[in-house]
């Protein structure tokens, strides 16, 4: 299969984090080591500085420029490994917009905004009449993929979970998104760039992926899978080159736990890493603890896959942080010439043809493919009004700033697992009286990451090879399932579905 095409939402390569004049390294303590005294004698080795310290990780950020400094920081009684601080990069996603130019967005967001800017949900209801005649709406089988509107007529919106997004910032006057944005807990560790993304009409990481999660609902523009959850926007990547160090990214995980995130989104990722390389265990160690923090103050941490078609754990090669302990790791699915309208095509839960697969992975998640692209990239569709390339279709449609733009990747994938996760947090709670009163709650968030990930496990549909597989994990994620109290995972499994489309075996 020719993947020439593939450059989709999640491409990732590794940087060093630091200059060519000061180098910054990671700086690990042994477990059980007191955080306090690895701190001072840390401080106290010559020939650099901290920069950053993160003790409930036992881990510290250090800068220097002499490099014999690591091997004396190796000799510091308590430390188990010194890595370097390196960075996340995301590649350019394959992302189509809407509008052809800034002034057909401009038109369309003043048609959007017509009827009135959308408000937050009241009482959490989402009003699907709302959407009835909603053009974006229609495009968007990603969130009738999951059964979302089977949550919303249930009651279920995500209504009071918070779900921290760390990632480019967010386009924080968004009008489908602002209402939902906690901008209190809100924060950036780019150094020199706030939260908020800069204005204009382009494609933003973070925005599209805060969007998939919460976007409210309205007559014209998209809407989230819980739209009415709440948005912790965390800035752990640059909006002008992508990249991001390691260090920032475990900052924001600390940062999102301690200011009561339910569900951490992590639409990001570096492959490949040598597991026999001393310092890929420092990442996956590190990224591990980071889990552990946030699961241990009641924080899911989803992550995703990846998008090298690579299998997670061949070759010795793993992906951080999808193959760290404790997070939920996240593949992409979705049609192969869904606009076309051939019943053939009708099928949404392929494998997308970039996504990485291998036993790390949880659940998968609508990400969009490309598959229809290497088939027949010239067909044309029209669907709702808007007419594209067929397989523009088949990506998944949500915010961006200035407008909305399709994009593929497991970064699309990841939020949609993760608004499920915050419906079945809200059914969760209401369900078990855990949200009748703030200790009753505070009960519920000691197990709340356990309860996530074992209603994403027993609530998933499955697909591919029956039971847990290396493409879907325990199956892709279904708000509908997740969301109802009274649900049973069916005591036989299925018959195995296709993990490819036909045209691509």
């Amino acid at each position: 299969m020719n993947r020439t095409l593939h450059c989709a939402g999640l491409l990732l390569a590794l940087a060093g984090a630091g200059s060519a004049e000061a180098a910054s390294y990671l700086v690990l303590g042994r477990s059980g080591s007191s955080a306090q005294v690895l701190q001072q004698q840390i401080e106290a080795t010559a020939g650099g500085r901290m920069t950053r310290a993160l003790p409930g990780l036992l881990t510290f950020v250090v800068q220097s420029d002499d490099a014999a400094y690591p091997a004396r920081l190796r000799a510091v009684a308590g430390v188990q490994y010194v890595a370097p601080d390196r960075s996340f990069s995301l590649g350019e996603p394959h992302a189509e917009p809407l509008a052809r130019d800034a002034a057909e967005a401009a038109a369309q967001m003043q048609q959007a905004l017509a009827g009135g800017a959308p408000r937050a949900l009241a009482g959490g209801a989402v009003d699907q009449g709302l959407l009835a005649g909603n053009p974006l709406y229609r495009m968007q089988w990603a969130v009738r993929d999951v059964q979302a509107p089977g949550a919303w007529t249930r009651g279920y919106s995500g209504n009071g979970v918070r779900v921290a997004i760390l990632d480019s910032g967010i386009a924080c006057g968004n009008a489908w998104l602002a209402p939902n944005i906690d901008f209190a807990a809100a924060a950036s560790f780019v150094p020199g760039e706030s939260v908020c993304v800069h204005p204009g009409f382009y494609f933003n990481h973070g925005t599209h992926v805060a969007g998939i999660v919460a976007a409210l609902p309205s007559s014209f523009g998209t809407v989230g899978i819980a739209p009415g959850a709440t948005l912790m926007p965390v800035k752990v990547l640059s909006e002008y080159t992508g990249s991001g160090a390691f260090s920032w990214v475990l900052a924001g995980i600390v940062h999102a736990a301690d200011r009561g995130a339910d569900v951490i989104n992590m639409s990001l990722g570096a492959y490949p890493l040598n597991v026999t390389d001393p310092d890929t265990q420092a990442y996956l160690l590190v990224f591990g603890r980071a889990a552990d923090y946030a699961n241990a103050r009641g924080a899911a941490v989803v992550v995703a896959a990846g998008n090298d078609a690579a299998q997670l754990g061949a070759g010795g090669d793993v992906g951080v942080p999808a193959s760290a302990p404790g997070m939920i790791t996240i593949s992409a699915s979705g049609p192969a010439g869904w606009a076309t309208g051939n019943p053939g095509y009708a099928w949404l839960d392929y494998l997308a043809d970039y996504s990485d697969y291998g036993p790390p992975i949880a659940n998968a998640g609508p990400g969009g493919t490309l598959w229809y692209a290497y088939v027949n990239p010239a067909q044309i569709c029209t669907v709702a009004g808007f007419t594209r390339n067929c397989y523009v279709f088949d990506l998944v449609l949500s915010t961006i700033p200035g407008g909305w733009s399709w994009a593929a990747g497991t970064s699309m994938a990841t939020p949609a697992a993760a608004a499920v996760a915050a419906l079945a947090i809200e059914r969760g709670r209401a369900s078990s009286g855990a949200d009748l009163s703030p200790q009753s709650l505070a009960n519920f968030r000691r197990t709340q990451a356990d309860f996530v990930r074992g209603v994403l496990q027993a609530s998933s549909v499955d697909r591919g090879p029956r039971a847990r597989d290396p493409y879907f994990g325990y199956g892709r994620v279904d708000a509908d399932n997740a969301s109802n109290v009274f649900y049973q995972p069916p005591r036989v499994a299925p018959a195995p579905t296709p993990v490819y489309p036909a045209y691509a075996q």
